[in-house]
């Protein structure tokens, strides 16, 4: 490292002058580097009220920074001191990493909020969009509870897996079969990307006996056609405005296995087991192969991508179905106002788990027009 390149002042690693977060370690950076040879001190996150909005989630591509725009404790409405507590009630200052926002796009975006009961944030997510509405990608991992560390792991590999998606280049219109078997290999690729990130996470840590681990979805948007890929229980769904809503992942977990064992979803619900997962990202993974699924679009609709925090709540696909079209009747077309709706209504059914919605608003487009037409 040369004198001129920067360090995370809580960790110590390699950072850019354009991170919001530092991958090695998750911890905010909102303009306050450290250069290399000076002392690295523990930096408090931003302050209530604030929202980390990325244009591009690539990590060579400049993030805006987050501004401070008060110094007001959440808790009481006190002043926070430069310690990060509050000089009046001595809560500590919310972290950017509870609640973010990101809309690459006017028709792409995404809340993560760390809940009610957790007490820190182990959701990622990481969006990119073009804004003419023929490509995105929605990235979002899970990090597991029971590993520390794992929002690292959860944050590097949502953002690996999002900018090597984004570097891809778009293949010829020649067909959705040759599309799909495109976009299913570059997933293939991006999971393999995600998974380094997250067991690099764990190098960083000195290989704990516990590494951070993961789940991983990421679904691409390319003309008339979502490609997903998956590990895990986090879930892509897509919900048309007018047709059937297709649950697109199937949870890598044990709950799937009592559900095909003949237990009602009640049961299954009701067993401590059932979000034990049996496929994740990270160093002790033993398969990090994802599944693959594709959807075309054919008429107007959600692609939404989401952790366990919100589907816990509205676990089948017709009442997924249901509370986005309710929500969305009153919130509109804008992504970004639904997916808080979204959080906030996990938060009210009880905030369990950390919770990430991310949405893209979707159409048919002429892409493939005249292969489905001609029946091609």
């Amino acid at each position: 490292m040369t004198e001129s390149e920067l360090m995370c002042p809580a960790c110590g690693a390699p950072i850019a002058d354009t991170d919001t977060f530092c991958e090695a370690c998750g911890a905010a950076l909102h303009g306050e580097t450290v250069p290399t040879g000076a002392s690295a001190t523990p930096v408090d996150p931003l302050l209530p009220n604030q929202q980390a909005t990325a244009s591009s989630v690539d990590d060579t591509a400049p993030i805006p920074r987050t501004t401070v725009k008060s110094a007001v404790c959440a808790h009481c409405g006190g002043r926070i001191l430069d310690d990060g507590f509050c000089g009046t009630c001595g809560q500590k200052a919310r972290s950017p990493r509870d609640h973010w926002t990101e809309q690459p796009a006017p028709w792409v975006g995404g809340v993560c909020d760390k809940g009610i009961l957790h007490t820190a944030n182990e959701d990622a997510m990481a969006l990119a969009a073009n804004p003419d509405g023929s490509f995105a990608v929605v990235v979002v991992c899970d990090g597991v509870t029971s590993a520390p560390h794992s929002d690292r792991a959860a944050l590097a590999a949502s953002r690996a897996a999002c900018g090597y998606l984004s570097a891809v280049a778009m293949p010829p219109e020649e067909s959705i079969a040759a599309a799909i078997t495109y976009w299913s290999e570059a997933l293939q690729g991006a999971t393999s990307e995600a998974n380094a990130a997250a067991v690099g996470t764990a190098h960083t840590l000195g290989d704990p006996p516990e590494p951070p681990s993961c789940t991983f979805v990421a679904a691409v948007v390319a003309g008339s056609l979502i490609t997903v890929a998956w590990c895990g229980d986090s879930r892509a769904y897509w919900l048309p405005d007018s047709g059937e809503a297709r649950q697109l992942t199937t949870d890598h977990s044990l709950g799937t296995q009592l559900l095909a064992a003949g237990e009602s979803r009640l049961q299954a619900e009701a067993d401590p087991a059932f979000h034990t997962i049996t496929r994740w990202l990270g160093a002790d993974s033993v398969d990090h192969s994802p599944e693959l699924v594709s959807q075309t679009i054919d008429t107007a609709g959600w692609l939404l991508v989401c952790s366990d925090g919100l589907w816990n709540y509205a676990s089948a696909v017709d009442e997924m179905a249901t509370l986005v079209s309710d929500l969305s009747s009153a919130h509109g077309t804008d992504p970004v106002p639904l997916a808080s709706a979204l959080v906030d209504w996990a938060n009210a059914a009880g905030g369990h788990d950390n919770i990430t919605a991310a949405l893209a608003r979707c159409g048919p487009s002429l892409r493939f027009e005249r292969e489905r037409t001609s029946g091609g």
